[in-house]
């Protein structure tokens, strides 16, 4: 990360490794047929990581709990789990994408870190969703910036 407060357009190791993590649960998820909801991992400049799932509601509703939640804790962080000031997020749930004119199933990611210009999203494409061992999936694709939490 730089240390002068310049804003940078690439992706820290921290934030890389932490984004994937959230993926590969997601991902392990909907293999065993599970719903993950919307899923929140959040983590300090230590790495501390807190995660939390919004699942009470529909889509929409969970999707704008996980977006509060992100921009309610980032200056104080999750202090009884023992995360301080946020340093970055990311946060995961299930849509679709437009590919050739067909919608297909995704897992959609947005991800943030102190220091970047924007924030970022991503998607990976999942099919067979309970079909433990089919189920299948692509590599993460990139899906353009958006406005950070914080």
């Amino acid at each position: 990360m730089p240390q002068n407060n310049q804003t940078t357009s690439t992706v820290s190791p921290e934030l890389d490794e932490m984004t994937c993590d959230v993926i590969g649960m997601f991902l392990d998820a909907l293999a065993e047929g599970d719903d993950p909801g919307v899923v929140v991992c959040v983590e300090d400049k230590a790495c501390n990581r807190y995660e939390v799932v919004f699942t009470d509601d529909g889509e929409e509703a969970c999707l704008s709990a996980a977006q509060a939640f992100v921009t309610e804790h980032a200056a104080h962080g999750v202090s009884s789990d023992g995360v301080g000031k946020l340093e970055r997020y990311a946060i995961a749930c299930t849509g679709c994408v437009e590919i050739d004119g067909a919608y297909e199933n995704a897992v959609l990611v947005s991800f943030y870190e102190r220091g970047l210009a924007t924030g970022f999203s991503a998607y990976v494409l999942y099919d067979g969703v309970g079909a433990k061992d089919n189920f299948m999936w692509s590599d993460p694709e990139p899906a353009g910036e958006e406005p950070a939490l914080f």
